[in-house]
Protein backbone atom coordinates (compact mmCIF):
# COMPACT_ATOMS: atom_id res chain seq x y z
CA UNK A 1 0.00 0.00 0.00
CA UNK A 2 1.33 3.41 -0.98
CA UNK A 3 1.62 6.03 1.74
CA UNK A 4 0.72 9.71 1.38
CA UNK A 5 4.43 10.52 1.47
CA UNK A 6 5.15 8.15 -1.44
CA UNK A 7 2.39 9.74 -3.51
CA UNK A 8 3.59 13.26 -2.72
CA UNK A 9 7.18 12.32 -3.57
CA UNK A 10 6.09 10.74 -6.87
CA UNK A 11 4.06 13.83 -7.75
CA UNK A 12 6.90 16.24 -6.86
CA UNK A 13 9.42 14.10 -8.72
CA UNK A 14 7.24 14.15 -11.86
CA UNK A 15 6.79 17.92 -11.49
CA UNK A 16 10.53 18.51 -11.13
CA UNK A 17 11.31 16.29 -14.11
CA UNK A 18 8.72 18.11 -16.21
CA UNK A 19 10.37 21.42 -15.28
CA UNK A 20 13.79 20.04 -16.22
CA UNK A 21 12.39 18.74 -19.52
CA UNK A 22 10.90 22.15 -20.25
CA UNK A 23 14.07 24.05 -19.37
CA UNK A 24 16.19 21.65 -21.43
CA UNK A 25 13.86 22.11 -24.39
CA UNK A 26 13.98 25.92 -24.10
CA UNK A 27 17.78 25.80 -23.71
CA UNK A 28 18.08 23.76 -26.89
CA UNK A 29 15.59 25.81 -28.94
CA UNK A 30 15.99 29.33 -27.54
CA UNK A 31 19.40 29.49 -25.94
CA UNK A 32 18.11 28.88 -22.45
CA UNK A 33 15.40 31.54 -22.23
CA UNK A 34 13.00 30.42 -19.53
CA UNK A 35 9.43 31.68 -20.11
CA UNK A 36 8.86 31.99 -16.36
CA UNK A 37 11.98 33.92 -15.35
CA UNK A 38 14.10 36.86 -16.42
CA UNK A 39 14.04 37.63 -20.13
CA UNK A 40 11.48 34.92 -20.86
CA UNK A 41 9.12 36.40 -18.29
CA UNK A 42 9.36 39.75 -20.07
CA UNK A 43 8.50 38.10 -23.39
CA UNK A 44 5.54 36.31 -21.80
CA UNK A 45 4.24 39.59 -20.42
CA UNK A 46 4.66 41.32 -23.77
CA UNK A 47 2.70 38.53 -25.44
CA UNK A 48 -0.32 39.49 -23.35
CA UNK A 49 0.18 43.23 -23.99
CA UNK A 50 0.90 44.12 -27.63
CA UNK A 51 2.94 47.18 -26.73
CA UNK A 52 3.67 48.80 -23.40
CA UNK A 53 5.88 51.54 -22.05
CA UNK A 54 9.11 50.43 -20.46
CA UNK A 55 8.01 52.07 -17.21
CA UNK A 56 4.67 50.17 -17.15
CA UNK A 57 6.47 46.91 -17.90
CA UNK A 58 8.85 47.49 -15.00
CA UNK A 59 5.96 48.17 -12.65
CA UNK A 60 4.07 45.06 -13.80
CA UNK A 61 7.11 42.84 -13.32
CA UNK A 62 8.33 44.63 -10.19
CA UNK A 63 11.76 45.23 -11.71
CA UNK A 64 14.01 48.20 -11.05
CA UNK A 65 14.44 50.44 -14.12
CA UNK A 66 18.15 49.63 -14.42
CA UNK A 67 17.57 45.86 -14.21
CA UNK A 68 14.75 46.02 -16.72
CA UNK A 69 16.84 48.16 -19.07
CA UNK A 70 19.65 45.59 -19.04
CA UNK A 71 17.25 42.71 -19.76
CA UNK A 72 15.54 44.65 -22.55
CA UNK A 73 18.88 45.56 -24.10
CA UNK A 74 19.77 41.86 -24.31
CA UNK A 75 16.37 40.94 -25.75
CA UNK A 76 16.66 43.71 -28.30
CA UNK A 77 20.14 42.47 -29.26
CA UNK A 78 18.75 38.96 -29.80
CA UNK A 79 15.96 40.40 -31.97
CA UNK A 80 13.07 39.38 -29.66
CA UNK A 81 11.82 42.93 -28.98
CA UNK A 82 11.99 46.43 -30.38
CA UNK A 83 11.93 49.70 -28.47
CA UNK A 84 11.07 53.12 -29.81
CA UNK A 85 10.10 56.54 -28.52
CA UNK A 86 6.43 57.25 -28.04
CA UNK A 87 4.93 59.63 -30.58
CA UNK A 88 2.90 61.35 -27.86
CA UNK A 89 5.51 61.45 -25.08
CA UNK A 90 9.11 61.59 -26.32
CA UNK A 91 10.38 60.61 -22.86
CA UNK A 92 8.56 57.25 -22.91
CA UNK A 93 10.01 54.15 -24.53
CA UNK A 94 7.52 51.73 -26.07
CA UNK A 95 8.44 48.03 -25.96
CA UNK A 96 6.89 45.39 -28.23
CA UNK A 97 7.59 41.89 -29.49
CA UNK A 98 9.15 41.27 -32.88
CA UNK A 99 8.14 38.31 -35.04
CA UNK A 100 11.02 36.36 -33.47
CA UNK A 101 9.65 37.20 -30.01
CA UNK A 102 6.20 35.98 -31.07
CA UNK A 103 7.70 32.65 -32.16
CA UNK A 104 9.26 32.22 -28.71
CA UNK A 105 5.82 32.64 -27.19
CA UNK A 106 4.00 30.37 -29.62
CA UNK A 107 6.45 27.47 -29.82
CA UNK A 108 6.19 25.00 -26.95
CA UNK A 109 7.66 21.62 -26.04
CA UNK A 110 5.61 18.64 -27.19
CA UNK A 111 4.34 17.55 -23.80
CA UNK A 112 2.00 15.02 -25.45
CA UNK A 113 4.98 12.75 -26.04
CA UNK A 114 5.34 12.40 -22.27
CA UNK A 115 2.03 10.52 -22.16
CA UNK A 116 2.45 8.14 -25.11
CA UNK A 117 2.83 5.14 -22.81
CA UNK A 118 -0.63 5.74 -21.34
CA UNK A 119 -3.75 4.38 -23.01
CA UNK A 120 -6.90 6.50 -23.41
CA UNK A 121 -8.41 5.31 -20.11
CA UNK A 122 -5.21 5.98 -18.14
CA UNK A 123 -4.96 9.47 -19.64
CA UNK A 124 -8.56 10.23 -18.66
CA UNK A 125 -7.97 8.94 -15.12
CA UNK A 126 -4.75 10.93 -14.76
CA UNK A 127 -6.45 14.08 -16.06
CA UNK A 128 -9.32 13.65 -13.61
CA UNK A 129 -6.93 13.03 -10.70
CA UNK A 130 -4.78 16.05 -11.59
CA UNK A 131 -7.86 18.25 -11.85
CA UNK A 132 -8.86 17.17 -8.34
CA UNK A 133 -5.37 17.92 -7.03
CA UNK A 134 -5.39 21.32 -8.77
CA UNK A 135 -8.80 22.14 -7.32
CA UNK A 136 -7.59 21.25 -3.82
CA UNK A 137 -4.41 23.29 -4.33
CA UNK A 138 -6.48 26.30 -5.36
CA UNK A 139 -8.63 25.92 -2.25
CA UNK A 140 -5.49 25.79 -0.08
CA UNK A 141 -4.02 28.86 -1.82
CA UNK A 142 -7.27 30.79 -1.33
CA UNK A 143 -7.42 29.76 2.33
CA UNK A 144 -3.79 30.73 2.97
CA UNK A 145 -4.24 34.06 1.17
CA UNK A 146 -7.38 34.79 3.14
CA UNK A 147 -5.61 34.09 6.43
CA UNK A 148 -2.55 36.08 5.39
CA UNK A 149 -4.26 39.15 3.97
CA UNK A 150 -7.28 39.44 6.28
Amino acid sequence: MESKKDLTEAFLNAYQLMQRYSLTWYRKNFGGLDPWQGQGRILSTLRRRQSITQKELGLMLELRPQSLGELLQKLEGYGYIRRYRSATDKRALIVELTDKGEIFQLKRPDYDELFIDLDRKEKAELKKALEKVAERLQEQIDKEAEEYFY
